[in-house]
């Protein structure tokens, strides 16, 4: 992209980092690497570039919709990273004789090409494409305490980054999918409604929208459809349609859809008939449990002092109202059990019971998680913002290629988003003082060079001026006031301190 009189700007979505900023992200990053070390998470930096079926395999539609993908000179199919699970995941497959499980840390850039990611806060510029992601990933092991270890790990994390007001709202796919499986219905139909839940806990309609969605999907009949009549005249037509025998009208003649819209809704039909025939059933019961959910405790100005060791278990009481509500709803599931099993898990890895909440209107957006799933969420005033989450996702290895079912979980935050919901205030500020070493005339620049190094072998930061007519105090302002020192040459060859 091209400013005015030819000048090359940045690429729109990438933001430069220098300054201050750059300290903060250090910090930051700082700071994820000593809260993750002190669980054993050791650090880990995959490539940017990674093969692009790296991220098709199971990661579902929205992110590969987002890849940054291109063909190298070789000819292959490479893509910029738009996560890091699926790499760090690669990285522990090809780890010879590893001792499970395998603990990874990461603070690393990635890459959606989006106008509005699913994860950035509600004020980010629309169009940034470039983001720092930290997170940690367990891999091997399915023990609920290792759900609770990471939901653990990304609550201190986030509360240590100086993030007021942390909270956790826990879901669980597998649940989803063990309730949908008890409904006569195809792949296709059980991944439309685990893909509303949400959509179904956050209308107002009652779930009308999802269904008129359904309807034109062809997952649903139209209202008073006879279903057998519609199945038999539809294949006989279909039927005489493949054989010739009948010809559809064209565009112009009777209808104004066309002959493949023709087609593709007679397909539709059909299919709904000998796939879907519970999907109203499995539609309203969706609909009921999306509504059930426990909530965090909105923050106020009180003088209960939140997150002492003390406050934890207490989580089973306040959330088991919740969960058997849906047992209530639902029946008993696996799922269910294995979600208690969580939240006991998250509340003694010191999530306060205050800070959680269960929700089972809470979906995934990327099609990799299999079990557990979690978001991590801050306040700003009265304002609920998205910092990241993670969860379990037991099946990917075997997508990407292990010969044997390695169950692993994990989580991410995106530090760009937490850096903008902390004030500049929680981050201490540089220590790190400066000297300035400037000439008082022409002609003495060597000597200048000469004392910046005698300080520098002294463990001094030192900035050297060159030029006597430079504005040194408005350096040294700039700087953080740093301490000024003119070089003179005189008799007594000294140096003078301003």
């Amino acid at each position: 992209m091209l400013g005015r009189n030819g000048r090359i700007l940045r690429a729109p979505g990438f933001d430069d980092r220098s300054g201050r900023q750059f300290e903060r992200i250090d910090e930051a990053i700082r700071i994820t690497r000593d809260v993750l070390y002190a669980r054993g998470y050791q650090a880990v930096e995959t490539p940017l570039i990674e093969q692009t079926e790296l991220f098709l395999r199971r990661s579902g539609g929205l992110l590969s919709s987002q890849l940054f993908d291109f063909v190298a000179p070789d000819g292959s199919d490479i893509s910029l990273r738009p996560e890091l699970t699926a790499p760090v995941v690669r990285h522990a497959l090809e780890q010879q004789d590893a001792v499970l499980p395998m603990r990874f840390q990461y603070a690393s850039p990635i890459f959606r090409y989006t106008e509005r990611p699913y994860d950035a806060p509600a004020n980010a510029v629309p169009n940034k494409r470039q983001f720092i992601q930290i997170g940690a990933e367990l891999v091997g092991t399915s023990h609920p305490q290792a759900d609770g270890e990471i939901i653990g790990a990304a609550y201190e994390l986030a509360r240590r980054l100086g993030v007021e007001h942390v909270s956790i709202r826990i879901g669980h796919v597998g649940l989803i999918r063990e309730l949908l499986g008890r409904f006569n219905l195809s792949e296709r139909a059980r991944l439309f409604l685990a893909n509303h839940v949400s959509a179904l806990a956050m209308c107002e309609d009652e779930g009308k929208s999802v269904e008129e969605e359904a309807v034109r999907l062809g997952m649903m009949p139209l209202m008073g459809q006879q279903r057998i009549e519609t199945q038999a005249s539809a294949a006989d037509l279909l039927s005489r349609l493949a054989s010739g025998s009948v010809m559809l009208p064209a565009e112009s003649e009777l209808t104004s859809r066309s002959a493949a819209d023709i087609v593709a809704g007679l397909r539709r039909k059909v299919e709904w008939d000998s796939a879907n025939e519970d999907f109203p059933m499995a539609l309203d019961l969706m609909r009921q449990l999306s509504k059930v959910r426990s909530l965090a405790t909105i923050p106020e100005n009180n003088p209960v002092e939140k997150h002492d060791r003390s406050r934890c278990g207490k989580s089973t009481v306040r959330h088991g109202d919740t969960i058997s509500a849906a047992r209530t709803l639902i029946g008993e599931l696996d799922g269910l059990d294995d979600l208690a099993s969580v939240v006991d898990a998250a509340d003694s890895n010191g999530v306060d019971h205050l800070d959680l909440s269960v929700d089972f209107g809470f979906a995934a957006s990327i099609a990799y998680y299999s079990g557990m799933i979690f978001e991590v969420n801050g306040w700003i005033e009265d304002e609920q913002v998205i910092l990241g989450g993670g969860g379990r996702y037991d099946g990917l290895a075997s997508a990407l290629g292990s010969d044997t079912d390695l169950p692993a979980l994990g989580f991410a935050l995106n530090l760009d988003t937490v850096l903008e919901v902390t004030s500049d205030s929680n981050w201490a500020s540089s220590d790190r003082r400066y000297i300035v070493v400037a000439p008082a005339y022409e002609g003495n620049v060597d000597e200048v060079v000469e004392r910046a190094e005698a300080l520098r072998s002294e463990e001094h930061n030192v900035v050297t001026v060159f030029d006597p007519g430079d504005d040194v105090k408005r350096l040294a302002k700039s700087l953080g006031d740093a301490e000024v020192m003119r070089v003179e040459l005189t008799d007594e060859d000294e140096e003078v301190v301003e």
